[in-house]
């Protein structure tokens, strides 16, 4: 219980606050009390912010969290804030990092508020700015999400921003820090109300095209598509520049599938003859701009979940709707939510990605096949636009791989496979060939790595001829066991794998 142990009344109105108590209050989490406190007692506020500079990591992050909800409220006076902001943008920088992610957490939502002058809004870049340097995964995409507002916001320091944001993708040799400062210019870009912003950044971002690491590519064009909501206010120079540098990549076997999709869009956009554009897109566009969030559900009751999906792209407050619905009790809501997030993948936030990684691993031990690989896909979209969420991902593959559930298993498998789509490269094979290995030896997940394997037969041709010899060992090993309850299906494999193995002798398929 919050005590009344917290607060002693002497002389009628003078308080004497019992810090002690305060903070065993904070530490077990009676945050809602104590913020009350403090925003109708300035001592009780006075020892929140002394609070701030406590040893214990979980006081520093409490009492952030209470911040934050008092900004997000709108019961921050400004006297306050300018007491406390010197020492929130301190621990944005803290060696803890739940702290620091607090920190960053409340910067961010400030930003949003606003009423901040010229010189807070300068102290917040540099703090962001050097968070996102750091190239601390995590801490670097709140920072970048929070760069994005200020630079969309503050179009005296935006130019600034976004010309130090290029350099140092140029200059870094951390894709951490060179994703970050991408989703940062894409946020700018996209929530900017100046349109010589947007162009700005678009033109920028289409020369990271041409850039030598195939990531930085990736990330570039996940930010033309997000960028191509607002297609409009895009110059034709830039729309016809861009049709030009992805043209190049047409031929890339790992982005030739993104660039297309990009290309299609780029090329409707860039058709100025109103008769060849096509009925079903003028049609789309006419539907989109007839709705509002209120017409949400009835959409989704009438099928046109499509509607909805572009819906969330222009309008932030259909996006929280679908994101809320991920966890809605009725079953089909949350299905209509999962295939519009895929859909919507390159327009979340860092906020919005980190929020909905649980729910999404939830949907990964589904019966539902269709939910499970849609999930699978969306998750490893997530690890690509985010690698923050790499350790997310290794703790729920841990958990995912120690259940005795074969659906949690199978959502293991799927979303390795799909995470190799995103990242094609040796070190991902060798982690695949090792898991599905183990997993062969385990008699309680052989029979769902069998039939998974059978399934995605055709991924074989993925693994180098060393990886395809070791497992044809260890299923031949396998033929036989648990009395031939497997046997056809190993026997359909070994024979796939020696139709791979003798098509790289002849030349037919290329060697991995």
């Amino acid at each position: 219980m919050l005590g009344l142990a917290l607060l002693a009344v002497i002389k009628g109105s003078d308080l004497i606050v019992d810090k002690e108590g305060l903070k065993e209050d904070i530490l077990a989490w009676r945050l809602k009390e104590v913020k009350a406190l403090a925003e109708k007692h300035d001592k009780v506020f006075a020892v929140l912010v002394e609070f701030l500079y406590d040893e214990n990591p979980h006081v520093r992050a409490n009492v952030l969290q209470i911040i934050k909800d008092m900004i997000s409220e709108g019961k921050m006076p400004r006297s306050r804030l300018q007491r406390v902001l010197p020492r929130i943008l301190e621990l944005a920088r803290d060696k803890d990092e739940r702290v620091a992610l607090k920190a960053i957490e409340v910067i961010n939502v400030l930003l949003e508020s606003g009423n901040l002058s010229d010189d807070e809004y300068e102290r917040i870049m540099e703090t962001l700015q050097s968070v996102l340097k750091s190239g601390v995964p995590i801490l670097g995409e709140y920072a970048a999400e929070g760069l994005g507002k200020l630079g969309a916001n503050v179009v005296s320091i935006a130019y600034k921003l976004i010309n130090w944001l290029f350099s140092l993708i140029g200059s870094s040799k951390k894709r951490d820090v060179q994703s970050a400062a991408i989703t940062a210019l894409t946020e700018i870009a996209s929530k900017t109300t100046d349109p010589n912003i947007l162009n700005r950044v678009f033109d920028g971002v289409t020369d990271l095209l041409s850039h030598p690491d195939p990531y930085v590519v990736e990330r570039a064009l996940y930010s033309i598509d997000r960028l191509l909501v607002r297609e409009k206010e895009l110059s034709m120079r830039n729309k016809l520049k861009a049709v030009s540098k992805i043209k190049e990549l047409r031929g890339d076997v790992k982005l030739s599938f993104l660039a297309s999709q990009v290309m299609e869009k780029l090329e409707k956009a860039t058709n100025i003859d109103e008769e060849i554009v096509e009925r079903e897109d003028v049609t789309k566009a006419l539907e989109v701009s007839k709705y509002s969030i209120d017409d949400v559900e009835k959409l989704l009751d009438a099928g046109k979940a499509e509607i909805v999906a572009e819906m969330a792209k222009l309008d932030p407050t259909v996006m929280e709707k679908i994101l809320s619905m991920l966890e809605s009790e009725d079953y089909t809501r949350r299905m209509d939510a999962l295939w519009i997030v895929s859909r919507v993948t390159p327009h979340l936030t860092p906020t919005d990605a980190y929020r909905i990684l649980p729910i999404l691993g939830e949907f990964l031990k589904s019966k539902n096949t269709w939910a499970r690989e849609t999930a699978a896909k969306t998750l490893a979209d997530l690890y690509a636009l985010y690698p923050g969420t790499a350790k997310f991902f290794a703790s729920l593959l841990e958990a995912l791989l120690k259940s005795i559930n074969p659906f949690d298993i199978e959502g293991a498998l799927e979303f390795m496979v799909r995470l190799s789509e995103k990242i094609p490269t040796e070190e991902m094979r060798e982690k695949i060939t090792k898991l599905i290995l183990h997993l062969l030896e385990n008699a309680r997940a052989r029979g769902i790595t069998l039939k998974f394997l059978a399934k995605e037969a055709q991924r074989l041709l993925e693994l180098d001829t060393e990886a395809l010899f070791t497992l044809k060992d260890k299923l031949k090993e396998l033929y036989g066991s648990e009395g031939g309850r497997y046997d056809e299906i190993i026997a359909g494999l070994i024979d796939v794998i020696d139709d791979i193995l003798k098509m790289r002798r002849q030349g037919i398929v290329a060697n991995i």
